[in-house]
């Protein structure tokens, strides 16, 4: 699925980001791969309650498990950042 993205500097920043801990509250999608090469596509609502990523693979119970695919929200992410950007800027630079 192609995202079409019109603001690159904000994808410049976002590609130099490591993300230490995945923000569960802007999983899109979860695709969990079993060594028999089954696809289990994991609720999301469910995952969003999760503490962090690896409540994933505990809660599925499995120890089959060999690739956890995580699809975040890219524009709601983006969204957030600004906003809270504009939010910071504006105790400095409002007039």
């Amino acid at each position: 699925m192609a995202i079409e993205k019109k603001d690159r500097s904000f994808d410049k920043i976002f590609d130099q980001v490591t993300l230490e801990k995945i923000p569960m509250d802007y999983v899109k999608q979860v695709k969990v791969n079993l060594i028999d090469g089954t696809t289990i596509d994991v609720d999301v609502e469910s995952v969003r309650s999760y503490d962090d990523e690896l409540d994933i693979i505990t809660q599925l119970g499995r120890s089959d498990v060999t690739d956890v695919q995580i699809a975040l929200d890219y524009e709601s992410i983006k969204k957030d950042i600004s906003e809270q950007v504009k939010l910071g800027l504006n105790k400095y630079f409002s007039g």
